[in-house]
């Protein structure tokens, strides 16, 4: 489907001048950065929708908000999204280990993960 603005006026890229090409050119990278992720992570999806988003506001000179993670909810604010970037991996990494562990089962610190996922793997 064809966007139209309010007016009715829809794009027409269809001649091969310098600015269409150009414009067809950031718009078609804007696309590969998009869909260009893991699919089974939703941080490398979050990652490419920002990325994107980032792209096509710096190409195209717009200045307006636009919230990020639309596809996972209601929307991350920056300070939100630079949290995750910025999290402390040792806590992630603990968190996950013990999601689904009883607590019996759970560690606290980084080294006791360490400890623990090599004495799974080595003697397993």
């Amino acid at each position: 489907m064809k966007y139209k603005n309010k007016d009715g006026i829809e794009l027409n890229f269809t001649s091969n001048d310098i600015q269409s090409e150009l414009t067809k050119e950031v718009i078609s990278e804007a696309i590969k950065i998009l869909t260009k992720y893991n699919r089974m992570d939703a941080r490398s999806a979050e990652w490419a929708l920002s990325r994107g988003v980032n792209f096509l506001k710096e190409n195209f000179d717009i200045e307006e908000d636009y919230p990020y993670n639309t596809e996972f909810g209601n929307g991350r604010t920056k300070e939100e999204m630079e949290a995750i970037d910025n999290r402390n991996e040792d806590e992630w990494r603990i968190k996950q280990y013990n999601r689904n562990r009883d607590a019996k089962d759970q560690v606290s610190t980084i080294e006791e993960l360490d400890k623990r996922i090599s004495d799974e793997v080595f003697n397993s």
